[in-house]
């Protein structure tokens, strides 16, 4: 297994993770496009790839989830709007809205049955 400059790699990391091409981030480092796809077929090197990219996807969501929570006070607020067509608008967003809360709700209660039988099912071929 080759060794590379932990900090070059600690780079290489986090180019890759924010979606810098092979041969981009190998010109960014000073390394060859070789190089870096070498380091890319490393399992440690992929795993902390997604951990980066999951760690930011964390964090927008969490911050879309803030804004969506702004987002619908703000149509609540609405609803007593002293203008009819503010109401009516901000009710239909509202009603408009919630089809696709209640599918994405589903979904996960759906993943995470199977997820839960999918456990299930390889603790029985264990034991």
């Amino acid at each position: 297994m080759t060794r590379y400059d932990p900090d070059t790699r600690t780079a290489c990391i986090a180019l890759i993770a924010r979606g810098m091409s092979t041969d981009a981030a190998g010109a960014e480092l000073g390394i060859s496009g070789r190089t870096v796809r070498r380091m890319r077929e490393d399992t440690n090197f992929q795993a902390e790839v997604e951990a980066i990219r999951r760690a930011v996807l964390d964090e927008t969501v969490a911050a879309l989830t803030t804004a969506v929570r702004d987002a619908v006070a703000t149509l609540h607020d609405a609803l007593d709007d002293p203008s009819a067509v503010v109401r009516v608008r901000a009710a239909s967003e509202l009603i408009r809205a919630l089809p696709g809360l209640s599918e994405h709700v589903l979904l996960e209660a759906r993943i995470a049955a199977l997820e839960s039988h999918s456990v299930n099912v390889e603790v029985l071929r264990v034991v």
